[in-house]
């Protein structure tokens, strides 16, 4: 939690402002399906990117987000929050495979469902064969589908198991695995747990939490993306579990060496500093 959280009724605006925003999202879903695919990428994505900046979450992103002009591909990232299909859907509108509970949220679930999302019912393998086939056809029309393969969400300080059953679909059709990393990062670019929805916590208490937190931002990472064709789900599963770790673990290190290059320039500016009111002392003894 923020150690300095915003004036209460600061976060009660902002939470009259959220609810503002689902109305307004309510109305653009009665439309949604009936537009053309651009359209629809256009308005999720200008959506997901309004409600981000209602709750004081920034974007910021590292690497090459895939291309759309090179056909249908499966992202696959690991699962913090309710906000990582909001804060891809900012960057690269898809299609997110979600679990069925999310379906029965307030407003939320039923946004979900109008703009796309693909539910699934995990216990049920029959229900997996579904899916894969649904995602199959849409990889098949070239749309985006996105994936959590570690099937829950974490605090994200680690990188859970990553399941192999929906990758299938990719190999199948020959789709490109696009693995991505999220983490989300304070005003100081630390890790923040605000967003994270693990335990007990109830969709209603998650939001306040967030709406009580002054500002962070969510951090996605690209990490090239994995050639399916004659591949095996289990294979590529690995690797993106692993490629998605290691992002994680490069903004650690980029973190430190930021830190380290602070704490050497400042005596290395002093330095100089006294160098030259060495040299002006030196030069006035000679004149």
């Amino acid at each position: 939690m923020d150690k300095h959280p915003q004036n209460i009724l600061i976060s009660i605006f902002r939470g009259c402002r959220l609810t503002l925003h689902l109305l307004y999202g309510i109305l653009l879903a009665v439309f949604y399906l009936h537009l053309n695919q651009a359209r629809q990428h256009r308005i999720l994505k200008a959506w997901s990117r309004q409600l981000l900046t209602i709750l004081n979450i920034g974007i910021q992103t590292e690497g090459q987000p895939p291309s759309c002009s090179k056909g249908g591909y499966l992202i696959v990232s690991n699962h913090v929050s309710w906000l990582d299909i909001f804060v891809l859907n900012a960057i690269y509108p898809s299609r997110f495979i979600a679990k069925s509970e999310v379906r029965n949220w307030p407003l939320v679930g039923w946004l979900c469902k109008r703009s796309g999302a693909i539910f699934i019912e995990r216990a049920m393998r029959r229900d997996a064969t579904l899916i894969n086939r649904r995602v199959g056809i849409l990889l098949k029309q070239g749309s985006c589908v996105g994936l959590f393969p570690e099937g829950t969400t974490t605090d994200g300080k680690q990188v859970g198991h990553f399941h192999s059953a929906l990758i299938q679909p990719a190999i199948d059709t020959g789709a490109r695995l696009c693995p991505i990393a999220l983490r989300y990062l304070d005003d100081r670019g630390e890790p923040s747990f605000v967003a994270a929805f693990t335990g007990d916590t109830t969709l209603v208490q998650s939001i306040w939490r967030i709406l009580r937190c002054k500002h962070h931002s969510a951090l996605a990472v690209f990490t090239p993306a994995l050639i399916t064709t004659n591949g095996n789900r289990r294979v590529l599963a690995r690797a993106a579990q692993e490629a998605i770790a290691q992002g994680l673990q490069n903004i650690g290190i980029a973190r430190q060496e930021t830190a380290k290059s602070a704490a050497f320039a400042f005596p290395q500016a002093t330095f100089s500093s006294q160098s030259a009111y060495a040299l002006l002392l030196e030069s006035k003894s000679r004149g």
